[in-house]
């Protein structure tokens, strides 16, 4: 009977948690310096780890999708007045706990963005959809006027 013998230089390589999975990551500028290497990326992330290179690993972030609400206002045609955003986000490096958990970053095109937490996004979309319904309310209310003021014109 033969023995095998058992490689002594394999290690044995950490299973993926649910609802991640290996994603090249470019680390170093671009140039001969640049090296890729694999990390793990949570499904949600549509980051391109490549093209957005980090200079060290510890700077890797997760990002979901962008939602984006464009605002216009009839004074300025050309661009949007206002742009809220929204996406998820995580800092699997990062020494404050609420960065390495999935959270989520809301913006306006410029000023400092809010992190908020599940709960707290959560509260937010409740504001959210009441401004909405309270929005569409006072938009039929500026249309009816508008209407009635028409009519009045073409009376007198």
């Amino acid at each position: 009977m033969q023995s095998t013998v058992q490689p002594t230089n394999v290690t044995a390589f950490p299973a993926l948690k649910p609802g991640f999975h290996l994603a090249p990551l470019a680390v170093g500028a671009p140039g001969d310096g640049q090296q890729v290497v694999y990390v793990e990326c949570p499904d949600w992330c549509s980051e391109d780890h490549v093209a957005n290179f980090v200079h060290f690993l510890e700077d890797v972030d997760h990002k979901g999708d962008e939602l984006t609400v464009a605002i216009p206002s009839f004074w300025n045609d050309k661009d949007v007045a206002y742009q809220l955003t929204a996406a998820l986000s995580s800092d699997p490096l990062s020494t404050d706990l609420q960065m390495q958990a999935a959270h989520i970053v809301m913006g306006d095109s410029g000023s400092v963005d809010a992190y908020l937490t599940p709960d707290m996004a959560e509260g937010v979309a409740d504001s959210l959809i009441k401004m909405a319904c309270k929005l569409r309310e006072v938009a039929r209310t500026a249309r009816l006027h508008n209407q009635f003021e028409v009519a009045q014109a073409v009376t007198a």
